[in-house]
């Protein structure tokens, strides 16, 4: 199995456990020791490769343990501190895993809680912690970008001086990623100034402040959510693009629209008439599921039925307008025992077709 479809695997289940981890012991048995063995390949049950309550000579401190040592042929490669799942991870929790690195040959040190791992090296000064991780690791958020530098930690993967020459590229990028998060969840007020100067020709006071904040803020959802939606078309136009290449349609030819799927288009098509001309509204019918889209375009879904089992039927709805860290549109899937309860969930689709309709009339002015 390749990492990064074992990484996915193994971050699938962790809400799973969440619900039943309330210890620091109970996060190393059931999160840590397993993402170490699993999926770093780290041999958890071979005290000479990993072990725990690592002790090291700290001066007056001696018999101090460390929660995790990672140790390759008897060296210290990495130390790992340990905190509960239900601990948000802050500096206080850094003086020991700070001790333990500075007087071993360790070249990592991981502070972590099982879902958040923090990674930290000697940038600055040799045998000397850095102060802040050159690695922050989300598990239950993970992009592209921090599945590929993960994988460099792997067993089979680890080589400290490739780690060590994207330090500082990693770390700078780490703090700059935090920085622009901050900004644009709350705009500083120097942030607010120097783009206000470049639009706005009279003196920068606090009401003025004040009103390039509140469009700042709006203005940074708005640009992000057009790059998301720019990079998803062009993917999707791209599919389309690959499928004519390859003879393929969209929907599959063997596909045979269900009563019950006829039914639902009906009813979904009849609710968004109140608002749109029922005569844009589409049904598509595939292998796994039927969808009714707006305007024949698979852009613009209204909801997806499941109805391949009929005593299990679900339909899904695109009312939330978010997206996931992938850039996926985030939905709602609820069970149904008959097609007719469809209309409870009018509300959430006259929503999706009127948001539909401005961004339509939008594109078009």
């Amino acid at each position: 199995m390749e990492f990064e479809e074992k990484i996915k695997i193994f971050a699938s289940k962790i809400k799973e456990k969440l619900k039943h981890i309330d210890t620091e012991e109970t996060t190393k048995t059931a999160l840590i020791l397993p993402f170490l063995n699993e999926v770093m390949g780290y041999d958890t049950t071979n005290p000479a490769e990993v072990k725990a309550e690592y002790t090291a000579d700290l001066g007056a401190k001696k018999g101090e343990k460390i929660d995790l040592a990672i140790l390759n042929e008897g060296e210290e490669i990495i130390m790992i501190e340990c905190k509960s799942a239900n601990i948000e991870l802050s500096l206080d929790h850094l003086s020991q895993l700070y001790r333990y690195f500075n007087i071993t040959d360790s070249e990592l040190g991981i502070l972590t809680n099982g879902v958040i791992y923090q990674i930290f090296t000697d940038s600055m000064k040799p045998g000397q912690m850095d102060k802040s991780p050159f690695l922050e690791i989300n598990l239950l958020d993970l992009s592209e970008r921090d599945i590929a530098e993960l994988k460099k930690l792997s067993k089979e993967n680890f080589d400290i001086s490739k780690i060590k020459s994207k330090v500082d590229d990693l770390k700078y990028a780490h703090d700059v990623h935090k920085i622009l998060s901050a900004e644009v969840d709350s705009p500083s007020d120097e942030f607010v100034k120097v783009i206000a100067r470049q639009v706005y020709d009279g003196v920068v006071t606090k009401n003025v402040r004040d009103k390039f904040y509140k469009i700042i803020k709006n203005e940074f959802k708005e640009v992000i959510n057009e790059k998301v939606e720019i990079r998803l078309n062009n993917a999707l136009e791209k599919n389309d693009e690959d499928n004519m290449i390859n003879g393929i349609e969209s929907s599959d030819d063997d596909v045979v629209t269900t009563n019950e799927e006829y039914e639902g288009y009906y009813i979904i098509k009849s609710i968004a008439a109140k608002v749109i001309d029922p005569e844009r509204v589409f049904i598509r019918d595939f292998k796994s599921y039927c969808t009714v889209i707006i305007d024949d375009n698979n852009r613009y879904p209204l909801a997806r039925m499941y109805f391949d089992n009929i005593n299990n039927m679900k339909i899904e709805l695109f009312d939330k307008f978010e997206r996931d860290n992938q850039g996926r549109r985030i939905t709602d899937t609820y069970s149904i025992s008959n097609v007719s309860e469809i209309y409870s969930y009018e509300k959430n689709i006259i929503k999706t077709v009127n948001v539909y309709l401005r961004e339509i009339d939008k594109k078009n002015n």
